[in-house]
């Protein structure tokens, strides 16, 4: 069974992805995974503030949080960003978390989940695949998911159309599972 670590993209209380990610996870759970969510607000990371980039051999985590942060990407399989868009981009919540990790990304499957307004967070999708896939050489699927607020999401991330959203959602996680069989 693979071990799949869902990544949070926002820190808001009420923010949709809450609904985003627990409806990914009930698929992943159903599809057999073995699933670890990543609550980025509850770990807490500090901004990026280590002397080092994570790249450097010197590089050793020193806040408890990201020696947790690391753990958990080093231990998953797989990992899937529910990504948010916040102004055409990633969240800053999640760009610190990918910052914080160097060789724990290399060779790592990652799947894009994400929502958004006006391109259901394609530009998000596209900053998180520059900074995982080109500089971190993780393996970024080619399959993402992208949701869109008020044709597939209400503004709280309930699905609209629930078969629908779940077809959406699972021919990423399908990709991603295929992967790591």
């Amino acid at each position: 069974m693979a071990t799949v670590l869902i990544v949070t993209g926002s820190a808001r209380p009420n923010s949709a992805n809450h609904n985003v990610v627990a409806a990914t996870k009930a698929q992943l759970e159903v599809k057999g995974a073995d699933v670890v969510v990543a609550d980025l607000a509850t770990i807490g990371m500090p901004f990026y503030d280590a002397p080092v980039p994570p790249s450097s051999p010197d590089f050793v985590p020193e806040h408890e949080s990201v020696k947790q942060w690391t753990q958990l990407v080093a231990g998953a399989d797989g990992v899937v960003f529910v990504t948010p868009e916040y102004n055409h981009n990633m969240s800053a919540i999640q760009k610190n978390a990918i910052d914080w990790i160097g060789k724990e990304w290399e060779g790592k499957h990652v799947a894009l989940v994400g929502y958004g307004w006006t391109s259901g967070a394609h530009q998000a999708h596209a900053a998180a695949r520059e900074s995982l896939a080109a500089n971190l050489k993780a393996e970024v699927l080619d399959t993402a998911t992208n949701l869109f607020f008020m044709k597939d999401l209400q503004p709280d991330g309930t699905p609209i159309d629930d078969a629908a959203v779940a077809a959406k959602i699972g021919e990423t996680l399908d990709e991603l599972l295929a992967k790591l069989a």
